[in-house]
């Protein structure tokens, strides 16, 4: 399973726009997630267009979005939350991985990418596609096989835009 990863995408209506390559990108996967700051419906609409969408709520939004999700992919369970306060924090984002019982936990908020794995739980943020802060404008495709067995083996390719 494809999994296309955004987040702090931060359009608004005078400003900015998905970048092509995410449309390319994404147009061959299977699910796309959105760790919030979204700003527009439009954004998911357009997002829906390419795959379903799972989103949530970041502390830009005005949408009516639950502020985490957990949904099951292959044999992982993976949770999706803004980060706000705690998206540099790998111990916090750890724990609120526990809390939630989750394999993988994808975020935002930093604006910054990042993937790391702490005790067999997956941590990704696929950074800003239009804002980037002190690192490349970005976003990360998710490759989930039913064949996988640990978090380890979960494949994460970061697209730099």
């Amino acid at each position: 399973m494809l999994i296309g990863l955004i987040s702090d995408t931060h359009i608004t209506l005078k400003r900015g726009k998905l970048p092509e390559k995410i449309i390319e990108k994404f147009n061959e996967v299977d699910l796309i997630i959105h760790a919030g700051d979204i700003t527009q419906q439009k954004v998911i609409d357009e997002l829906e267009s390419l795959a379903p969408v799972v989103a949530v709520l970041g502390n830009n939004d005005k949408l009516d979005l639950n502020k985490t999700e957990v949904i099951e992919a292959e044999n992982f369970k993976i949770a999706v939350n803004h980060g706000t306060g705690y998206s540099d924090n790998f111990d916090k984002l750890y724990k609120l991985a526990c809390r939630l019982n989750a394999d993988v936990l994808i975020t935002g908020h930093s604006h910054r990418p990042h993937c790391k794995v702490i005790d067999e739980v997956l941590l990704v943020n696929p950074g800003s596609s239009n804002r980037p802060i002190k690192s490349d404008a970005s976003a990360a495709i998710l490759n989930i096989t039913n064949t996988h067995i640990s978090v380890s083996d979960i494949e994460v390719d970061f697209i730099k835009l």
